[in-house]
């Protein structure tokens, strides 16, 4: 019984300290979801004009994620990472993301800017313009029941990076 109870601290312990860690956002961010199930294969390949192009590819049941992101100036995401692949693009005012491997340096991105978020990248958003922020960012992720969460806390990941 002793045995079982150290274990169940030390699991408790070990939630708490994870929680602890994680960067949650700061400011006013709003994120409005809606999930799809892309069931079958997706197999595309595109060609616009020379050197431009889109290919995706898909097999199994993939999951589609969208969100509408609206973050007042200032607002921060915390760090975080996502399931899957993203896409995100900026209809309105600024943001500046920052990633766990040179957090030190972040890239801005305005209206009319897309840019992805590869699903092994930890990484921290500021909505950074003088207007609210409005981002619509599409995932990709493993179907699976229950859903994935679609943003991954993740603790800061060096001393000196911003939050």
């Amino acid at each position: 019984m002793l045995k079982r109870t150290a274990l169940l601290s030390a699991v408790a312990l070990t939630a708490l300290a994870g929680s602890a860690l994680a960067t949650p956002p700061i400011g006013n961010v709003v994120a409005e979801t809606t999930r799809g199930t892309l069931a079958g294969p997706l197999n595309v390949r595109t060609k616009f004009a020379p050197g431009t192009g889109v290919m995706l590819k898909t097999s199994g049941d993939i999951e589609v994620i969208s969100q509408r992101i609206v973050a007042e100036p200032g607002s921060s995401f915390g760090w975080h990472s996502h399931p899957g692949e993203s896409v995100a693009v900026v209809m309105q005012g600024a943001i500046t993301l920052f990633d766990d491997e040179n957090c030190s340096a972040g890239t801005e991105f305005v209206a009319g800017d897309a840019f992805p978020t590869p699903s092994d990248e930890v990484h921290l958003a500021h909505s950074s313009g003088t207007d609210p922020l409005i981002l619509f960012a599409t995932y990709f992720a493993h179907d699976v029941d229950p859903p994935l969460q679609v943003r991954v806390d993740e603790p800061l990941p060096a001393e000196g990076c911003p939050e």
